[in-house]
């Protein structure tokens, strides 16, 4: 068996094997409970890891959203997410199986089964049944899925030799011809949850050494500047008479922190350079279209060579004519009706003639619309007729942004035990959205830890307490804490429940 060499992995693999060599000793009860607690230990680590790897998640977003370069390493970094969930999903999944065949939470301490010392339930589900040898084929296949995703192939050896999610090896002197067997046969329950506790953290690690690797290349830090293309960015194309167009004029995003001597020009006249950029500004002065040379000359970080790219830019310069806004946002958002104005100046808005892409559009009247869009992504609105050029208006599609759960009006916190017990359930709230629309809460779970005692926990579908989580906030005492966990949401437009934070109260 290899051992990991990251801190926080070997320690758990070593604590582990520690565990299993007294419980092959028959050690006494201490050792049953030493499993708990580490088990507890590592699924606190898998939290901890989990959060990490969202926030390299959001790192990687950001860089893609900021140069469009990067955007097939967020796409490869999504893919890594979604790889590393299946198989934690998987894994979950068939630990809570394994809870429930030995009986459940036990009353005296919930975070264990019933039969947690029993060494049958464990080798009949995962060797008779064969679900410890598909466990082992899911885990070499997670294990390739997120190697392949890797296109670099000295990157890909490299990070392989690390990668903890791997089955390792039977030893030479076992007398198991399987891995399951190795692994599971005569395994009390107590021992083998915190095993399958430590395989959703080699998943999760795993899921890091790759985002690693993406974020490094969404950094750029292996990128270099060989080859160069005039940019130019105006803030309109096309403008009203009299108005003036404002752009930028820049040599790409290769080096905005080094000007390397360049130079730019517009039809011939120099305009100063600052960041890697020259910002410019043209009156527009008569109609009809209008096109200029932007010329930049600079010398090559690499090569010494001073070089000379040009490129012509164009734009149209009209009258006022016909625009589209839509009257609560700059955006339109999913599952919800997004009211649209169409006005248009010099013509008669009976001859207009409106079209959607992206989004189903109904006519109110001439010049008021509803838009309902289906999915995220671009909606385009074009208006034609009354002489009017055909002129189209895109608009981000975005969901409903994510409701702030409440009970009553707190988020958290001290509480009475009179006001906490007042209350039905949670409810989400759209704070600062201007449409008329209510997002259901799918289902939490409650769980109560007294002051003294053994917490309890309690699954509810739905918003409002069913019976047995309303006995338990009705046990609600002074230093009680409760934690709403797992909330689940649902909001128009959305195809499956959001995942939001959870709610902490202290009984006063």
């Amino acid at each position: 068996m290899s051992l990991p060499k990251q801190p926080r992995q070997l320690m758990i693999t070593l604590m582990y094997l520690v565990l299993l060599a007294m419980l092959a000793l028959n050690v006494s009860a201490e050792i049953m409970n030493a499993f708990l607690t580490l088990d507890k230990g590592i699924g606190n680590s898998n939290g901890i890891v989990d959060s990490t790897n969202g926030q390299i998640m959001k790192s990687i977003s950001s860089q893609a959203d900021a140069y469009k370069k990067f955007k097939p390493f967020e796409l490869s970094a999504e893919e890594t997410r979604s790889v590393s969930k299946e198989m934690d999903d998987y894994l979950k999944v068939l630990r809570e199986e394994l809870f429930a065949l030995a009986g459940g939470p036990d009353p005296e301490n919930p975070s264990r089964p019933v039969r947690y010392k029993d060494k049958d339930i464990a080798p009949k589900l995962l060797i008779k049944e064969g679900r410890g040898e598909a466990l082992r084929e899911k885990i070499i296949e997670t294990r390739e899925k997120l190697l392949s995703l890797i296109k670099d192939e000295k990157a890909r050896e490299d990070i392989a030799q690390n990668l903890p999610l791997e089955i390792p090896e039977i030893p030479e002197n076992s007398d198991k011809p399987t891995w399951s067997e190795s692994a599971f046969d005569q395994m009390p329950v107590v021992a083998v949850m915190p095993m399958f506790n430590k395989l959703i953290n080699d998943v999760k690690t795993s899921e890091t050494a790759i985002l690693n690797h993406f974020f490094k290349k969404a950094k750029g830090e292996d990128y270099v500047p060989d080859a160069f293309e005039v940019v130019v960015a105006t803030d309109k194309g096309y403008v009203i008479n009299g108005e003036s167009i404002n752009g930028e004029v820049f040599l790409g995003s290769y080096s905005s922190s080094n000007n390397n001597g360049m130079r730019v020009t517009i039809d011939g006249e120099s305009y100063p350079v600052r960041n890697g950029k020259a910002v410019f500004d043209i009156k527009a002065n008569s109609l009809g279209k209008k096109e200029h040379k932007a010329v930049v000359t600079m010398r090559n970080p690499l090569t010494g060579e001073v070089s000379t790219f040009d490129k012509i830019f164009k734009y149209e310069v009209g009258e006022r004519n016909v625009t589209v806004a839509a009257e609560k946002m700059n955006v339109l958002y999913v599952g919800v009706e997004n009211p649209i104005a169409v006005s248009a100046a010099g013509t008669n808005t009976n001859l207009l003639k409106v079209r959607a892409e992206g989004t189903p559009l109904n006519k109110i009247n001439n010049t008021k619309y509803m838009a309902k869009p289906t999915r995220t992504g671009m909606a385009k609105i074009t208006v034609s007729g009354g002489g009017l050029p055909s002129t189209s208006f895109e608009y981000r599609v975005k969901k409903i942004p994510d409701p702030v759960i409440k009970l009553g009006n707190k988020r958290g916190g001290k509480i009475s035990k009179s006001e906490f017990k007042t209350h039905r359930g949670p409810v989400p709230f759209l704070e600062n959205f201007d449409f008329e629309a209510d997002c259901k809460i799918m289902g939490f779970e409650l769980v109560r830890v007294p002051k003294r005692g053994d917490a309890r926990r309690q699954l509810n579908q739905g918003g409002r307490y069913n019976s047995s989580t309303q006995t338990l906030v009705n046990q609600a005492d002074h230093d009680d804490t409760y934690y709403f966990n797992n909330l689940k949401v649902k909001c128009p437009g959305d195809t499956a429940g959001r995942e939001l934070n959870g709610l902490i109260f202290n009984i006063r």
